[in-house]
């Protein structure tokens, strides 16, 4: 039996009811209420000219050139056409993260709780949220230049995002919640 806690439980009640109410599937309703990532605590940003996109930077170590951040991607949406030029990894929080080749064919799709690890480099592609809003740790490393390469669409670079914007946008935004030790 699977203990789960007085709010998980209200959370997946207060769904059910919901969804029988209005005819639907309780026990799909209750789950996906229960698996859904709470971001009350999360101060989601945005950049002018990035749409269905938002970020949060987690930390940023220009010493060890880590930047580690999460994204939030729009539900059916893509940002815009761009290339990696950092090794990174990441992990789907909640839905799904789905890539598209620059002709905007799905080459891949990464579901909730998936981990991936890419080298530097690879080809020009968008990526966008699946049926829900996307939230997804990406964690970069090893560049202390250019991370992304924005392309426009003959693939010519529109802009670039690196270490040192990534730091001053960690210090321009608003402090993280920070854990506390009760008593």
């Amino acid at each position: 039996m699977t203990k789960i806690s007085r709010r998980e439980g209200l959370t997946g009640i207060g769904a059910a009811v919901a969804t029988a109410a209005l005819g639907g599937n309780a026990a799909s309703a209750a789950a996906q209420a229960a698996a859904a990532f709470d971001q009350t605590n999360v101060t989601w940003n945005t950049l002018e000219g990035f749409d269905h996109v938002w970020y949060h930077v987690l930390k940023v170590d220009p010493e060890m050139k880590i930047v580690d951040l999460l994204l939030k991607f729009a539900a059916n949406e893509r940002v815009l056409l761009h290339r990696h030029h950092a090794d990174y990894s990441t992990f789907i929080i909640q839905g799904e993260l789905r890539l598209y080749n620059a002709e905007g064919e799905l080459t891949e799709i990464r579901p909730t709780a998936s981990f991936v690890e890419k080298s530097a480099g690879g080809a020009p592609h968008t990526e966008g949220g699946g049926d829900q809003d996307c939230i997804a740790w990406f964690s970069n490393r090893g560049q202390d230049g250019v991370i992304y390469e924005i392309l426009g669409p003959n693939n010519e670079t529109l802009a670039t995002l690196g270490l040192p914007e990534f730091y001053a946008l960690w210090q321009a935004q608003e402090e993280p919640v920070q854990p506390y030790i009760p008593g």
